[in-house]
């Protein structure tokens, strides 16, 4: 995973980087946020780890961390997905944070508690208790309640949906390999091409700053070159010629730098 965009992030009256990565995924910087709220970083990276929900959303990625002296240096660091941010946060022991946010945590947490109920109470109680639940509650909680309560079942529906869309993509790929009768690349190769395009994307941000995603970039010029609506669609026989079009690129983009080995590698091995 790679770091392709940053951005500001406010929170605990403290100001962090979030980072848009090449897989489309935002994440927090988790050092960042401990010595904000003061928390014990080994502590509560270790806590992330033994939490099955937030230890598939903890990433090791290498960003550039400035030090309080001012000097700058790229390091691998650990970060959390953002879409798990306000679940970790719920996690957390109100006395383990500096006592200036304490108050402030406690209400983040009894807004978090808050608004989990509201998403899920319609998947739990019938109509009719829903009804009198919010016969006493204000009008704005009450469309509140009704606007989230639409949320929830439109979330259902769409899982739904993801399952079977997930289930034709995978016989359409299938399919279009038998009537192709050639293979696609395979994990390996994927994987190959990805790295490759992360060396190259690297370079071009370099070479071309005011290009606002070089691995976007990239990714569609490969798949306009090849007629193929997605990567994984490489026909395993033409992956050579793939990595020699990356090649080229590279070569256009530095010809005073030598083109790294990976361009060059073949994976046909692993066939």
């Amino acid at each position: 995973m790679k770091i392709v965009e940053q951005y500001p992030f406010h929170f605990a009256d403290a100001d962090f980087e979030i980072y848009w990565t090449d897989q489309r995924i935002l994440i927090l910087p988790i050092r960042q946020l401990c010595d904000a709220l003061g928390l014990n970083l080994p502590g509560q990276l270790e806590r992330i780890k033994r939490d099955v929900v937030l230890a598939k959303q903890l990433y090791m990625v290498r960003a550039m961390v400035t030090r309080s002296d001012g000097v700058s240096s790229e390091q691998e660091i650990a970060c959390i997905g953002y879409r798990r941010f306000d679940y970790w946060m719920g996690t957390i022991d109100h006395m383990r944070v500096k006592p200036e946010q304490r108050e402030r945590l406690i209400l983040f947490k009894e807004e978090l508690a808050d608004a989990v109920y509201a998403y899920f109470r319609s998947q739990r109680l019938p109509e009719d208790i829903l009804a009198e639940l919010d016969a006493v509650q204000p009008p704005a909680v009450q469309k509140y309640h009704k606007l989230l309560d639409q949320a929830s079942q439109l979330h259902t529906e769409v899982e739904k949906h993801e399952t079977r869309l997930g289930g034709l993509e995978d016989r359409v790929i299938k399919l279009e390999a038998r009537l192709v009768g050639t293979d696609f690349i395979s994990r390996e190769q994927a994987k190959q091409y990805l790295d490759a395009v992360g060396l190259l994307g690297d370079l071009m941000k370099k070479t071309k700053p005011k290009l606002a995603s070089p691995y976007a970039v990239i990714h569609n010029d490969v798949k306009n070159f090849f007629h193929v609506p997605s990567y994984q669609l490489i026909p395993s026989p033409e992956f050579g010629k793939v990595m020699e079009y990356l090649a080229k690129q590279w070569e256009h983009e530095a010809p005073e730098r030598p083109v790294p080995e990976i361009f060059r590698s073949r994976q046909d091995r692993f066939m």
